[in-house]
Formats: C-alpha cells, structure tokens, sequence
C-alpha cells in the first residue's frame, strides 16, 4: 500500500512539474493576444486614415475643377474689363475731338458776328452796300446785295458746324457713359470673380495640407502596424513552438509513466474541497496526455474534441484542466494580478474549466470562431468574466462546462 501511495505521489509529482511551465505559457498567450489586438487596432486606424485621406484626395480634384473654372471666368473678366476700359478711353478721346470741334465752330462764330459789328461801326462792305441802296445807282447795288449773300453764306456754314460739333459731342459723351458704365461693370465682375478664385485658393492650400498630414499619418500608421504586425508574427511562430514542445512533453511524460493516472470510475466528488479531488473520480481527456476532468466533463469535452478534430485536423489543444489546490497557490502567488482566482474558487479545482491553446487563445481566429459556435452543443462555454469588455481578465483560452 505504501509503494502504490510513493507511485501515485511520483506521478502527481511529475505532472506538477510540467504544469510549472503553463504560468509563464499563459502570460505569453496573454501578451500574444494583447498585441494582436493592438496591431488590430493600428489596421483599423490606417484602413481609417486611408479612407479619409481618399475623401480629402476626392475634394481637393472638386477644388481643383472649381478653381480652374474660376481662373477661366477671372481671365474673361479680366479681358472684358480690359475691352471695356479701351472703349471708355476711344470714347473720351473721341469726345476730346468733339469738344475742339465744337470750341472752334463757337470762336468762328464769334469772329464772324465781333468782324461783321466791326465792319458796319467803320462803314467797310455792309456800310458801303447800304449807302449804295441808298444812292439810288443800281449795279452798285446789286453788288451790295452779292456781298450780303457771301456775308450770309458765310455766317450759315459757321452754325451749320456749330450744329453738327454740338451733336458730335452730345454722341461722344453718351458714348463715354456707355464705355463707363461696361468698364465699372467688368472690372466689379473681374474683382468678384478674382475673391472667388483666391477664396478657392485657400481651401485647396488647406486641403492639401490636410491631405499631407493624413498622408504621413496613415504612413506612419501602417509602418507601426507593419511592425507590431511583422513582431506578432514572430510571437505566434514562438507560441505555436512552445505549444508543439509541451505536446511532445507531456506525450514523453505519459510514454514514461510520469504523469497522474486517473480513475476514471465516474464517481462522485461529493464532500472533496476544490483542488483536492480524487484521482479515480477523474478521466483523461483525448489525444490530451496528463488533463483530466470530471467524468462527464471529459466526456463532452472528447466528443467536442474529435470534432473540432474533422474540422482543423488536429484535437483540442490544451495546457490546462484539472489543477490541485497547491498548484493554484501558486500561480496566485505568480501570475499577474486577476488572471488566477483565488486559491479554492477557481472552476480548475473542480475539474470544470480548461485552458486552450492552438489558436483557440486568439479572439477571432478561426479556431475561436468555431468553438463560440459549437462548444454550447457539447456543453461547454466560454464565461462572459473572460470575454472582451467582461468584468474579469480577457482570456480567450479559457472555457468551462456547465452540464
């Protein structure tokens, strides 16, 4: 009896020291997944900043079209403003011309009327004309009356141009107003459309600025989730070796005897404390050297198991179940605070929980994904305290059976 106790407390012995390296397994998963999750997170943000940038690249071509049609409106406002101003500048040139015209017909008037009062006070033609009227002799009166028609026809074609400088003139100033008003109303035009293009203007410099910066961050972005991508990478390849090497352990250490045997008689654990049950009332779980749970725990577990196995190829990955008491003092002692309960209230020390690994740790993979939709028919479920934004640690490896 002595000897089959030493051989049972060898064996215990042995599958606590394989157990000591599951903390430190843990924590790994733990960082693995935390940092998938943050370079999650930086895809997210630079698939984000790629999309805003698209939507800043989309208004800057709008912008463009907008100022390019401004420029174009600017530069016919501008030539028309031009035309304008040339046509107002012939016009008041042209009523210069207008202006002299109508001065000189005025001072011929002058001349004439101040020459014809100076000839009749000094008796020159009109006087001499008239006195012969008055003599009575006519050649020398029809002469006179030649002389008066000359003074006559003289004096008409004065007014006449008058006339016609005056109406000249009158043409060129309502021609002047008329090039005014059009060179005023170009030139507003031509400042209106010069504010459009200059307002145009600054929003395209501000959007390529914005765009600038959205470029460098989105760069910067995706370099750093390239990195943490490219560090993840090499985390995954490391868990997946040390996943590989603790099945090869615990495949050595049940080649070699040295893990626990259980029971496995289906007996009850009625009156046992948590972490302290009995060997027989346990089974081994499939394909799973040295994990033991309940029996029935263990039992929906290998079914759930083999198929998962259809599914992937391999069985259930796991680097934890059942843990005694002592075994959870110690990784209270050790691991990060809330990711081990309270020695005695974890659902490890009633054989009801297990700890996965082979993808299964990482939250939307399609190894979780799967067990999220299928563990609940084989009774098996993963606590909301361990879910993403639940009350406890987020343990995507963690799962229990209710029954």
């Amino acid at each position: 009896m002595r000897r089959i106790q030493g051989v049972a407390a060898a064996c215990l012995a042995a599958g606590l020291t394989l157990a000591t390296a599951q903390p430190g397994w843990a924590d790994a998963r733990h960082q693995l997944h935390r940092q998938q999750q943050q370079a999650a997170h930086l895809d997210a943000q630079a698939r984000q900043q790629a999309h805003r940038l698209a939507g800043s690249r989309q208004t800057l071509q709008r912008l463009n079209a907008r100022a390019n049609t401004a420029l174009a409106a600017l530069q016919q406002a501008s030539l028309a403003a031009q035309r304008a101003g040339a046509e107002r500048d012939a016009a008041q040139q042209a009523l210069a011309r207008a202006q002299q015209r109508t001065a000189a017909a005025r001072e011929r008037i002058d001349q004439t009327a101040a020459g014809a009062y100076r000839s009749l006070a000094a008796g020159g033609h009109m006087a001499a004309t008239l006195s012969l009227v008055e003599s009575g002799n006519p050649q020398a009166f029809l002469d006179g009356l030649q002389l008066l028609g000359q003074v006559g026809q003289h004096q008409a074609g004065v007014f006449d141009d008058l006339r016609v400088a005056e109406a000249v003139q009158l043409r060129s100033e309502h021609l002047v107003a008329i090039a005014t008003a059009r060179a005023v109303t170009a030139e507003r035009a031509a400042a209106t459309a010069k504010q459009r293009v200059d307002a145009l203007v600054v929003r395209q410099q501000a959007a390529v600025a914005q765009q600038q910066r959205l470029l460098a961050q989105t760069r910067g972005r995706a370099a750093h989730a390239h990195q943490r991508a490219s560090a993840l990478q090499r985390q995954i390849a490391a868990a997946e070796a040390r996943a590989a090497a603790l099945r090869r352990a615990q495949a050595r250490a049940a080649a070699a005897g040295n893990l626990p045997t259980p029971g496995c008689d289906g007996s009850s654990v009625a009156g046992y404390s948590n972490g302290r049950l009995p060997t027989k009332a346990l089974c081994p779980l499939w394909e799973a050297p040295g994990q033991m749970l309940q029996a029935a725990a263990a039992g929906a577990f290998d079914r759930m198991s083999k198929a998962y196995d259809q599914v992937f190829g391999v069985p259930l990955c796991v680097t934890a179940s059942y843990r005694t008491y002592q075994r959870q003092v110690e990784l209270y002692a050790t691991m990060p605070a809330g990711y081990a309960a309270v020695p005695g209230t974890s659902n490890h020390g009633w054989a009801l929980a297990v700890d996965l690994c082979g993808g299964i740790q990482v939250d939307n993979s399609p190894q979780h994904q799967w067990l999220l939709s299928h563990a609940a028919a084989f009774g098996w479920f993963h606590p909301a305290w361990a879910r993403p934004g639940g009350p406890g640690p987020h343990e995507p490896w963690h799962w229990e059976y209710a029954g």
